[in-house]
């Protein structure tokens, strides 16, 4: 565990539930609300970021799935996170990139895998949040073959509006910054901060996505 980690809130573990393709949070025994990236998928116009082999897309999601979880343990538990699958040293690899280009360099972490809710509308899980060059920054992690431009990003950003709109709702924070940090096969890395005007948009981004699932739901 890290000693910059120091959960400043108690965030809630919800069960989740998967149907027809579709991620459910379960917020109580009543109620089960869509995630954020079900949402995101379902209002994406088509063809975009689907263009993926299915084998290579499988591949891929399995290593980042192994990445998040070695991030979790490193950060927030007392033990590390081994696997014998065949992707858990590629995992290993992207991860300490993150860690020793950005994770220690970390003033104060206050959450690492917390689940957040908005208004019984929408749940998700936001990789970390804490405190980056004295600003309270909602932060992703993910992993590429490659570099990606600031279009390509543009999902992951309305990501993390909806998860910093949720986290301000709940915990009565008033997140202003963003930040995705992609870590690259080869070593390399890159990361991308958004904050003000900007964040704030795709905050208005993401409410459009919001009320077009609404809307699919109505038909």
């Amino acid at each position: 565990m890290l000693p910059s980690f120091r959960e400043k809130y108690n965030y809630p573990k919800y069960h989740i539930n998967r149907v027809d393709n579709m991620r459910f949070y379960s917020v109580s025994e009543e109620i089960n609300v869509p995630s954020v990236t079900s949402i995101l998928r379902k209002t994406r116009l088509s063809g975009s970021n689907d263009d993926w082999a299915s084998q290579t897309k499988t591949v891929a999601i399995d290593i980042g799935n192994l990445m998040h979880k070695y991030l979790e343990h490193y950060i927030s538990k007392d033990e590390v996170f081994y696997d014998v699958s065949v992707n858990y040293d590629i995992a290993k690899k992207l991860a300490h990139i993150i860690i020793d280009n950005f994770i220690n360099g970390l003033d104060e972490i206050w959450g690492s895998e917390a689940s957040v809710l908005y208004k019984n509308l929408y749940a998700g899980t936001i990789d970390l949040i804490g405190i980056s060059n004295d600003k309270l920054s909602i932060i992703d992690f993910k992993s590429s073959y490659r570099k990606k431009t600031k279009n390509e990003m543009d999902e992951y950003f309305i990501q993390l509006a909806a998860y910093s709109v949720a986290h301000d709702w709940q915990h009565n924070t008033n997140i202003d910054s963003a930040t995705i940090f992609l870590a690259i096969r080869n070593g390399d890395f890159e990361k991308t901060t958004i904050s003000s005007d900007e964040f704030f948009y795709y905050k208005k981004k993401w409410f459009e996505r919001l009320d077009a699932y609404s809307r699919l739901l109505e038909k």
